[in-house]
């Protein structure tokens, strides 16, 4: 188990704003009627659409040499999705930012287009680093992209009755894509083509070194109006873990409560609703955007302000965290890219046969946090079948247990890398999307490798994100002599992707591929035998061996599901004949225990 920092992490959590190095505040500059944003014309009552968001970009772009809107690929509905490139060297090329040696920080907004202050506090952001020049040293260190709205679509699916639970603007957009897709369900399977143009466009091949990913959270009341999340412990690379703790939440967290913020780790209850519960901030699976940015060696910072507090309260407090966080850049932005270099390093240098930790989970260890509620009544309802809070708006301080110390859970052993059969597709396109570098097989190669046998496996109770992903429960690991042909694919780990690659390719993945039914062909037997040709072999299996014998009346015995099925029974011997098909229930994605020779691989 990793060991952490906790007691300086809770003392800044705890410390007073008062006691916390200040900057200066930018002087008061009243911004033009031509610059204001809709919701600030309107007093934050209202948000501008997908097209007017779009305008306000480009008239931001026509007024300043520092800033380009760029397309990066188009929606389901056939929208552009643009990207806003903010650069003082202008920089406004992959190439060019790199050549600056400067961070490149990604901001995303609206991939829950009904949670929508991170695109108005954007804009307002870039207007004062470009316009009113107020904000003006926050491109000095750092090359900034902002993505207005990520799910174009479902933002203009607008409506006063989107989000039942939030507070304003008068109408929000849509949660899922058109086709029904949680974009913050993708990141690793990228299904949907906003995440493919997301990814494939802007991710691989800018490289950010830091996502920000801002969203309005559900959930129970308190006075905190910002909330954020990120992963950490044994599934995250030590460095970028480290900047995590040390920049952003040592640095950056008390410096937006010295800028009048209520800051705390995203409040998820161990109970409901029950702060007495304490609680929970973990890490998450590579679906999410802060999970997947870890695999790719990023810190990735997931910004929630509270939904209930007011639109301009919300959109103020992403303002206020993404300045908090751009001035900690720029004063040190040789720690972020130094960070997620080491990381690169770290990751790419792991010995075969090391072991990944896949997921983690929270252990008992707790430190205590100073919540910020308000009193509570809890009423039973008849209606419910169960109590509900009433909240009050009289202001409750009390200290909580926060569980924050995470585990491994679910482990495997890095193999040298992986050999994918040129006919699976979908795990080639998979690993060319998220910038994993591959090599083709030149020609025919042999040699032993580690299969994997999928024993038993768990579908889906209820399909989600169109899928009844399957729970691997048990595997086996086979040592078997394969034979590969010209054009199947070696992807060796010793690279930055190979979080990435162990996590698509491995059968116990939370997230794989696998999971997500990619390969459930595999699973499907594909040949049976007729009972009357089964039952003279299978009684001959018998005679010549006792064991199996005693196996076949054991489980009619334990089993009377199989003891009434004759379609079962005769799967059991057929499944234990020498015509039982050899490579069911057998991952498709082959653990290699060497690379393959340097003549074996294309150029």
């Amino acid at each position: 188990m990793r060991v952490l920092a906790f007691p300086l992490l809770v003392t800044l959590l705890l410390a007073p704003a008062a006691a916390l190095a200040q900057t200066p505040a930018p002087p008061a500059v009243t911004v033009p009627i031509f610059w204001r944003t809709q919701a600030e014309r309107t007093d934050y009552r209202r948000t501008a659409d997908y097209d007017e968001t779009v305008r306000y970009c480009k008239r931001l772009e026509g007024s300043s040499g520092l800033i380009k809107v760029q397309g990066f690929g188009r929606t389901g509905q056939g929208r552009e999705l643009v990207v806003v490139v903010l650069s003082k060297d202008r920089a406004f090329t992959p190439e060019q930012a790199r050549a600056t040696g400067k961070p490149v920080i990604l901001i995303q907004n609206g991939i829950h287009a009904g949670e929508i202050e991170g695109k108005d506090a954007c804009l307002e952001l870039m207007r004062d680093i470009l316009i009113t020049r107020t904000r003006a040293p926050l491109l000095d260190s750092a090359i900034v992209l902002v993505v207005p709205v990520f799910s174009a679509d479902a933002h203009e699916r607008r409506s006063s009755r989107n989000r039942i639970n939030q507070n304003g603007p008068e109408e929000m957009g849509w949660r899922y894509t058109p086709v029904g897709l949680n974009l913050n369900r993708d990141y690793l399977k990228a299904e949907s083509p906003e995440m493919r143009a997301l990814l494939g466009a802007l991710f691989v091949r800018w490289w950010p070194h830091l996502l920000v990913d801002d969203h309005t959270t559900n959930g129970a009341d308190y006075r905190h109006d910002l909330t954020y999340s990120f992963n950490h412990g044994p599934t995250v690379p030590r460095p970028v873990e480290r900047w995590l703790l040390e920049a952003f939440e040592g640095r950056v967290v008390p410096r937006t409560a010295e800028m009048g913020h209520l800051p705390a780790p995203y409040v998820d209850f161990r109970a409901p609703n029950d702060p007495a519960s304490g609680i929970e901030f973990g890490s998450t699976l590579p679906r999410f955007s802060v999970g997947y940015s870890t695999l790719q060696c990023r810190p990735g910072i997931l910004v929630e302000t509270h939904m209930l507090k007011p639109y301009a309260t919300r959109v103020r407090a992403t303002y206020d965290l993404l300045v908090a966080l751009l001035e900690e850049v720029n004063a040190r932005p040789k720690a972020l890219t130094a960070a997620v270099a080491e990381a690169e390093a770290e990751v790419a240098a792991g010995a075969r046969g090391s072991v990944v930790a896949l997921t983690s989970a929270l252990t008992d260890s707790v430190v205590p946090f100073a919540f910020k509620g308000v009193r509570t009544q809890w009423e039973y309802s008849d209606l419910i079948g169960a109590r509900v809070p009433r909240y009050s708006s009289t202001p409750w301080d009390t200290t909580i247990a926060l569980r924050r110390s995470l585990r491994p859970v679910r482990t495997v052993r890095r193999p040298a890398g992986y050999v994918v059969p040129q006919e699976w597709t979908v795990a080639i396109d998979r690993l060319a999307l998220h910038g994993v570098a591959t090599r083709r097989l030149a020609r025919a190669w042999r040699d032993t490798v580690e299969s994997t046998r999928v024993l038993a496996w768990t579908p889906g109770a209820r399909s989600a994100e169109g899928h009844r992903a399957l729970e691997v429960d048990e595997v086996r690991l086979e040592r078997r002599l394969r034979a590969y042909r010209p054009g199947d694919v070696w992807v060796p780990l010793d690279q930055r992707g190979a979080l990435v690659a162990m996590h698509l390719l491995e059968a116990q993945a939370p997230d794989g591929l696998l999971r997500w039914n990619y390969f459930d062909t595999v699973l499907e037997p594909k040949e049976y035998a007729e009972s009357y040709v089964m039952e003279p072999i299978a009684r001959k299996m018998m005679a010549e061996n006792p064991d199996l014998a005693r196996e076949f009346q054991a489980r009619l015995q334990s089993d009377p599901a199989f003891a009434a099925s004759p379609e079962a029974r005769v799967d059991f011997f057929f499944r234990r004949s020498p015509w039982a098909d050899p490579e069911l229930q057998l991952h498709p994605i082959d653990r290699a225990l060497r690379a393959p020779p340097a003549d074996a691989l294309a150029r």
